[in-house]
């Protein structure tokens, strides 16, 4: 499934971990259609969504308009901004701007209306975090700066893979260490 509206709104965190709400923008994968089809269960069909270019100039107060490109902008992948459809790498970009604004407590794209913050996604890269939080893992930098790549190839290609990565780097985070204050920021060591 791909979520299509991920962002800190719609994650919630229990006692039991975290939890993804609000699948009302969420569509099936073609997997998922395939095996539906397969199976003879289910009527899930895709929908694609259309870009209404005079959406993009509207206060940021209204995201989401009937007859728009559906999700919230700050957190849309630039093909979906494009106008191609949504795939579960456009789900990874959203999580790396969510991973993004968790570290640095700031979005990774901003601006002051849709299309300031459209032209943010498809044409800045946001600062490093290292940058934002020196006593960040490179490591945890160089997963976000994946999720958040431009072309889609670019980035990680399925959910699995990255939360490895992530579980790596929880587990290896205390072999990282600081350099001395008088090293430039956002550099770090790895124990050996």
């Amino acid at each position: 499934i791909v979520h299509r509206d991920l962002k800190p709104g719609n994650i919630m965190l229990t006692a039991s971990g975290a939890k993804l709400l609000d699948f009302g923008l969420a569509k099936p994968t073609a997997a998922l259609l395939g095996a539906q089809a397969v199976s003879g269960k289910g009527s899930l069909t895709p929908s694609t969504p259309t870009l209404n270019l005079s959406a993009l100039s509207a206060p940021l107060g209204t995201l989401t308009q009937q007859g728009t490109v559906v999700g919230t902008f700050q957190y849309m992948a630039p093909e979906v901004l494009q106008g191609q459809e949504a795939d579960t790498r456009s789900d990874i970009f959203s999580f790396g701007c969510v991973l993004y604004e968790m570290l640095t407590a700031r979005r990774a794209f901003e601006g002051k209306s849709q299309i300031s913050v459209a032209s943010a996604i498809l044409e800045k890269e946001p600062e490093s975090i290292t940058m934002v939080q020196p006593m960040c893992p490179a490591a945890l930098d160089h997963v976000v700066s994946d999720c958040l790549a431009k072309n889609p190839e670019s980035r990680w290609q399925n959910a699995a893979d990255l939360a490895r990565e992530l579980r790596w780097i929880s587990t290896n985070s205390a072999t990282v260490t600081r350099l001395p204050s008088d090293a430039p920021r956002g550099v770090w060591l790895e124990r050996l």
